[in-house]
């Protein structure tokens, strides 16, 4: 009976409201490496370009921030290594406390980056892990017409 049915209506190619889209492999290891190598690089081989973005410039910024603390905290290592012994003791002491601020403060924005390029790493890889899942897409109304012993049948779903 289900020859002289339409292509679309036979029972064994009635899909429903869900379309399965197979994707392409993507391997873990590159995009670990690839997020390690450069910032963001592993959540772009993921095809994860907001998420790229936000890795970039973060990873940027905080190494940005390190590279100005380091600038200052040498300068003011220079700075106290100057100024002589009988010089005033509060500015020998301010220099030396500005100089252990940006030491402390580049040593945090040291370890932030390590911490966010750990995390952007270890992102890549589990993206690339359930990149190649199936992935169901739901349509939003599905009317779809099956057959059935005496007559047909009207399916009808909604997705929200």
């Amino acid at each position: 009976m289900d020859t002289f049915l339409p292509d679309s209506l036979q029972a064994g190619k009635i899909r429903g409201a869900k379309t399965e889209l197979k994707l392409q492999k993507k391997s873990p290891t590159g995009a670990l490496l690839r997020s390690l190598v450069f910032p963001g690089w592993g959540q772009f081989y993921n095809k994860q370009y907001f998420k790229s973005a936000l890795v970039f410039g973060g990873e940027s910024a905080l190494l940005v921030a390190a590279v100005v603390d380091w600038s200052r905290a040498v300068e003011h290592k220079r700075n106290f290594e100057k100024l002589s012994d009988q010089t005033q003791l509060g500015d020998k002491l301010w220099e030396f406390e500005q100089y252990k601020f940006y030491r402390d403060r580049r040593n945090q924005f040291l370890w932030i980056t390590a911490a966010v390029v750990f995390v952007s790493m270890f992102d890549a890889y589990v993206d690339a892990h359930i990149f190649d899942f199936n992935q169901e897409q739901m349509e939003d109304i599905h009317v779809n017409l099956a057959p059935k012993r005496d007559g047909l049948m009207l399916c009808f779903s909604l997705s929200f």
